[in-house]
């Protein structure tokens, strides 16, 4: 049985607990990646990356989002996406102002529902102003399951549901610009070790 490289293009397929996702690799980037989604196989070494980025890890190169040729706008919001760090969220109208376009949550919502690089730019991390967990590409029940596995909880039910605060003592939301208390670097590394 044949092996592919990490790097190698075609559909890559694998199950991230109980959802399907299929990423797309031409060369050595991402195309796009469909949530729900079955594949022809399972490919296990995929799955264990896409953990690794969903917790904050460092992107594995085949696993790195081609957005060349994007819209400007659309390529700032997702790049600014892809730095709301695991456990926080950020709300679509905060999403807008960090991107210099105070006003524009509707064309930021827009972005974040056409999102070819959901998991790897993590739009589930996005959410309403009033909490509410809005769409997902993926379906509600995986966006609402990605957000639990960083800590979150919900309370409320069917479309009246919203993010509850997350039970991790470090989380915030991204919408006011606060310092980064957890260890970089070398004192990351240091407290790691055991």
């Amino acid at each position: 049985m044949k092996t592919r490289k990490p790097n190698a293009a075609g559909r890559r397929s694998c199950r991230l607990g109980p959802h399907w996702v299929t990423i797309d690799v031409t060369g050595e980037r991402v195309a796009g990646v469909a949530l729900g989604t079955r594949g022809r196989c399972e490919e296990r070494g995929l799955a264990r990356d896409l953990e690794v980025v969903l917790s904050g890890g460092r992107v594995p190169g085949y696993l790195r989002a081609e957005t060349r040729g994007l819209p400007e706008f659309t390529r700032r919001v997702l790049e600014r996406c892809a730095r709301i760090r695991p456990g926080q969220v950020m709300t679509y109208s905060g999403l807008a102002k960090a991107v210099g376009h105070p006003g524009s949550a509707r064309a930021v919502g827009q972005v974040m529902a056409n999102n070819p690089f959901a998991l790897l730019i993590p739009c589930h991390r996005v959410v309403g102003s009033d909490n509410s967990l809005h769409g997902f590409g993926g379906g509600l029940a995986m966006k609402e399951w990605l957000l639990e596995r960083e800590g979150w909880t919900f309370k409320g039910s069917g479309s009246g549901r919203r993010l509850k605060r997350s039970q991790k003592s470090d989380t915030r939301s991204q919408d006011a610009e606060v310092p980064d208390r957890r260890p970089t670097g070398a004192a990351r590394r240091a407290g790691s070790r055991g």
